[in-house]
């Protein structure tokens, strides 16, 4: 019974003190990060358009479902582009509109919406090739 208690104590030290002890442990993601192939593309924070942060986090993981459940995408290759949209940006994969990069996402980075897009598509990209490794994935 002694042993047990020392036990739990001694896991429950080690599980409350572990970041600060230099123990590396799993990072967890934020609600609005976007992750795919378990490459970190976006967080998502502002409201745009109409929707709020959530509701864009929510109908970019659909999009990016239906990427991955494209099987011409598996077969012949996707090329990611950043495009120019009016005032905001898109990541687009093949003909599909992906990422909605605006100027509410862009505030407070230094960065042009196309400049953003680039790098989210890039990442995009990167996730999309370990999720589909064989597929080849381009971008441009």
């Amino acid at each position: 019974m002694r042993a047990a208690r020392i036990a739990a104590f001694l896991l429950a030290t080690f599980f409350a003190c572990g970041a600060p002890a230099g123990i590396p442990r799993p990072a967890m993601a934020g609600a609005n990060d976007i992750y795919v192939g378990g490459v970190w593309v976006l967080k998502i924070t502002r409201d745009a358009s109409g929707y709020t942060a959530e509701q864009r986090v929510l109908e970019v993981e659909k999009r990016i479902t239906e990427v991955l459940s494209t099987p011409a995408f598996r077969k012949n290759g996707v090329v990611i582009t950043a495009r120019k949209s009016g005032t905001s940006a898109v990541v687009v994969a093949g003909d599909m509109n992906v990422i909605t990069v605006t100027p509410q996402d862009a505030t407070g980075t230094g960065k042009t919406t196309l400049d953003l897009a680039r790098q989210v598509a890039l990442r995009f990209a990167v996730g999309l090739s370990h999720a589909l490794p064989d597929a080849n994935v381009h971008v441009f």
